[in-house]
């Protein structure tokens, strides 16, 4: 009997196998249409030549940005773009035959486990976005979307903006001051963030031009991109003005905390965690307005 039931679950495997690989070949025979090859990190890859059911796990601001907007999404609630993006199916998991479902000719993941998961499904590019610059990222996207004038406006346009608000804030006379990100997590500890690691930090370092505290400089925005930090050491981490994601306001009361010179002069601002938690153009343009006008609002 077990080897009946062995043999019978190894053969419901295999046609699940065989029906998906049926769908992925018969996705490939109808999409017929014409194709480009970029270059990505797996090499070579052929592309749709002007991808039109397109699915994103990350920087989905970036894509919105150039004027495509994908077919399904992750559960984007709080996000910078969650009104762009609204009535799109929202899958549960990242798992090949939800993403079949959607029939996508073009996918466009973070990492390699994303695309193991789905590389048999459509043409897949992986995009590395910790390792480029924000310029980079959106470019590459250009390319991969086949939107390379869309992506030049839309850095065009936040080129202009990011001028607009350093000049601002260099009329403030806070330029030359150091920043500091911190988060608090549902442990009770407190971590520090360098600049590609969400919470504002590739706006606020790469983009804006602000300095961080020395040790954060070397240790934290050249190497680890976050650490977890005592009381103890905190004022070694604590610049000039100091960015806050989590609750932060646990932290009240606590001596060490608030004798730290930006929370005993008012220079902190908490921001929302899902707000900061992306990096694309879209977010950072929307995180942009609420960080300039936190700065312009606070004592010198």
């Amino acid at each position: 009997m077990w080897r009946l039931k062995k043999y019978t679950a190894a053969l419901s495997i295999a046609l699940s196998v065989g029906t998906l690989l049926s769908a992925c070949s018969l996705k490939a025979e109808m999409t017929g249409g014409e194709t480009r090859v970029i270059k990505t990190v797996h090499g070579e890859t052929e592309v749709p030549a002007d991808p039109q059911r397109v699915i994103a796990t990350y920087c989905i601001g970036d894509v919105l940005a150039l004027g495509v907007k994908p077919v399904a999404t992750y559960d984007v609630t709080g996000t910078a773009y969650e009104k762009e993006v609204a009535g799109l199916p929202v899958w549960d998991k990242f798992e090949a035959e939800e993403i079949l479902s959607y029939d996508p000719d073009l996918i466009i993941v973070v990492n390699q486990e994303q695309y193991d998961a789905v590389s048999k499904i459509a043409p897949t590019v992986l995009l590395p976005f910790t390792e480029i610059s924000l310029e980079e990222r959106v470019r590459f996207l250009g390319d991969v979307l086949n939107r390379r004038d869309e992506a030049e406006k839309a850095l065009e346009n936040f080129d202009q903006k990011l001028k607009g608000a350093k000049e601002a804030l260099a009329e403030k006379q806070v330029m030359d001051k150091t920043v500091s990100i911190f988060g608090k997590d549902g442990n009770g500890s407190i971590w520090v963030f360098g600049d590609k690691w969400g919470r504002g930090g590739d706006l606020i370092y790469s983009q804006l031009g602000f300095k961080a505290p020395e040790i954060v400089q070397n240790e934290i925005i050249a190497k680890d991109q976050y650490r977890a930090v005592s009381m103890e050491v905190i004022q070694d981490y604590a610049g000039d003005y100091l960015i806050l994601s989590g609750d932060i306001d646990e932290l009240k009361g606590n001596t060490i905390w608030e004798s730290l010179p930006a929370v005993k002069s008012g220079r902190t601002i908490p921001i929302d965690f899902t707000l900061f938690y992306d990096i694309d153009i879209y977010s950072s343009s929307v995180q942009l307005d609420y960080l300039l006008d936190a700065m312009l609002n606070m004592p010198e």
